[in-house]
């Protein structure tokens, strides 16, 4: 696969969440939902009470556990900012994204510190490829509620996007050091940590939070990628399967399984059922629509591949690598000028992209004759064009084998051929 996204770019900066939200972030967050861990909250943002029990003993600092792992819930919005708001997520739900909007400016406007709907907000701005905006929403909710994980999530997310791992690890470590009964910034942390290659202090504040809850799946997802990118892979199926014991219906955990599945020879299939399964559990999960646009590319359903690919790019219009998946499948699906446009995009993203130079070079060969505006000489030299600028930026990336250098050979013949054929036929009408 060509432009693989990194795990936690796409995670949560398109959900939206409610108040109280404790766990998983939500597709269609109307009703409160249970944490991750599988317990109902006893209040607004508080941890189980179940984990809060399991040990009254006094600590070396002079604290139980149930005093460290007590969090304070956020404070509520207004009544009437809070009908407000509901009607944005019911908007933002049926991709209303004006009305959507609409309302949650009018839920600020009847509550200046209804922090979700800066969130929101956010979300919206995000999605509309605005990322100055969306960042300025989230800051804005942190400064009402410093610990909101969702806008903390939001802005480190952006960050590792624009390949800012570190300015991300900036934002979201003092956050986690100073609330340390929000596990969901520890689960955060620790996968922002990951990101980092700081793997050992990753697995340390992933524990923090499993210390207070031990069934805390964002804690336990944190540790599966951890575990990955340290190679221990029988730890990480370990652990990801009893995270899926405790919670089987949340989203990234059929993700996690989708990508181990496909790295296993003969399981494809299996690993397609399971990013279907992340997907129907979260519609708008980017990452899992991506990744099974492509393994439909690769086998030959089209149109259900570009199906997936323009929802992922309705979602993270900025992320280069969504266009250049979705200037493929324009490219397998004939529709040239649409996948020249996309190609074109993610070039405008990110200047050097080499996989865009591929994909155009292999559009010019194929459409050749066919490209509207573009005879086939036109085109041939164009394809040469962008395979050419693709070898270079590739450089000592470029595998011994790579096919684009077998391209190249056989555009120079049809060039030729095609000059030849140009002169005999302006031969025969002089």
């Amino acid at each position: 696969m060509r432009g693989a996204i990194p795990t936690l770019v796409l995670i949560a900066a398109m959900m939206f969440v409610t108040y109280g939200c404790s766990g998983k972030s939500a597709s269609e967050p109307t009703e409160p939902e249970s944490s991750s861990g599988g317990e109902a909250p006893t209040e607004a943002g508080a941890v189980p009470s179940e984990a809060l029990a399991s040990s009254e003993a006094e600590s070396p600092w002079g604290a139980t556990r149930a005093e460290q792992c007590r969090r304070e819930a956020h404070p509520p919005m207004s009544a009437k900012a809070r009908r407000a708001f509901n009607q944005g997520v019911r908007a933002a739900a049926t991709n209303d994204n004006a009305t959507a909007e609409t309302s949650f400016q009018s839920a600020l406007k009847k509550d200046p510190n209804a922090y979700p709907a800066l969130y929101n907000l956010g979300v919206l701005a995000d999605r509309a490829g605005n990322e100055r905006d969306a960042m300025n929403y989230y800051q804005r909710a942190l400064r009402i509620v410093p610990d909101y994980e969702p806008a903390a999530r939001g802005v480190s997310t952006i960050q590792i996007r624009r390949k800012q791992v570190q300015d991300a690890v900036a934002t979201v470590e003092p956050l986690a050091n100073e609330y340390r009964a929000n596990l969901e910034m520890q689960a955060l942390y620790a996968e922002v940590l990951v990101e980092a290659r700081r793997l050992d202090e990753a697995w340390m504040a992933a524990r923090r939070a499993l210390k207070c809850d031990e069934r805390f799946v964002p804690a336990l997802v944190a540790l599966v990628k951890a575990s990955r990118s340290q190679g221990r892979d029988e730890l990480a199926d370990s652990i990801l399967e009893q995270a899926m014991q405790v919670d089987p219906d949340v989203a990234e955990l059929h993700f996690l399984q989708g990508e181990r599945l496909e790295a296993e020879p003969g399981q494809l299939r299996e690993a397609m059922a399971a990013y279907q399964r992340a997907i129907q559990l979260r519609p708008n999960y980017a990452e899992a629509r991506m990744a099974l646009g492509i393994q439909l590319l690769a086998g030959g359903n089209y149109p259900a591949a570009l199906s997936h690919f323009q929802a992922a790019e309705r979602l993270v219009p900025t992320l280069p690598e969504i266009h250049v998946n979705l200037g493929d499948a324009y490219r397998a699906t004939k529709q040239w000028p649409e996948a020249q446009g996309a190609y074109r995009r993610a070039l405008e993203l990110q200047s050097k992209l080499p996989e865009a130079h591929y994909g155009l070079g292999l559009l010019f060969l194929t459409a050749a004759g066919d490209f509207p505006g573009l005879d086939e000489l036109a085109a041939y030299e164009k394809a040469v064009k962008e395979l050419k600028t693709y070898r270079a930026e590739m450089g000592p990336r470029l595998a011994k084998d790579d096919q684009a250098e077998e391209y190249l050979r056989d555009l120079d013949r049809m060039i030729k051929r095609a000059r030849r054929r140009i002169e005999r036929e302006q031969g025969g009408t002089s």
